[in-house]
């Protein structure tokens, strides 16, 4: 499930929950073409840069990576910035993501440490040494110890991804035999 959209017949399509809430009302509004295509890569740009579902392709990337690709696949302009608007969407999003998982906050950080741990993989330099002792400044059984600590942590990570999904994603409430929306307010169903 999308937080922003819905398919209808094949065709990807704002949820109705979506068009009433500000500011994805603004966002739609103000494109007074009538496809509203404008208004769609809009929206399908504040899902795809917000979204932590499994079904968003874009979820494993870094936020400039992300941008970098979104602003490129679904804006068509390498140089795209987001308006007011659309970051306000963004937050919105984010909030809410937030609010509906107790361990999303804790997810972002762990997912920002992967990151910053790759790139270290990625440029340390095991030639170094200590300018003092002349000593390395990575011994080999440290790195290796790490690396062999990678998959777990990876596992955790991914147990953890898959907890904040369930969180905000499949613990949909059901009443009346309607589906609540996601962007209802809990406190008063």
């Amino acid at each position: 499930m999308s937080l922003l959209f819905t398919i209808e017949n094949k065709v990807v399509k704002p949820s109705i929950e979506c068009l009433l809430i500000s500011p994805f009302k603004e966002i739609w509004e103000r494109d007074t073409n009538p496809g509203k295509f404008i208004a769609a890569d809009e929206l399908a740009y504040v899902e795809f840069m917000t979204s932590v579902k499994k079904s968003n392709p874009y979820r494993g990337y870094t936020l400039e990576e992300r941008k970098r690709r979104l602003n490129k696949d679904i804006m068509k302009h390498e140089q795209y910035e987001p308006d007011e608007l659309v970051l306000k969407a963004m937050e919105a999003v984010v909030d809410f993501q937030m609010t509906a998982s107790p361990t999303y906050n804790y997810y972002i950080s762990a997912k920002n440490a992967i990151y910053k741990i790759q790139k270290f993989f990625d440029t340390f330099d095991l030639n170094k040494v200590n300018p003092k002792t002349g000593l390395p400044v990575y011994k080999p059984k440290e790195i290796t110890t790490t690396l062999a600590d990678t998959e777990k942590v990876l596992h955790n990570f991914s147990t953890l991804e898959e907890k904040v999904n369930n969180e905000i994603f499949e613990s949909v409430k059901i009443r009346g035999a309607k589906i609540v929306s996601v962007f209802a307010d809990r406190n008063t169903l």
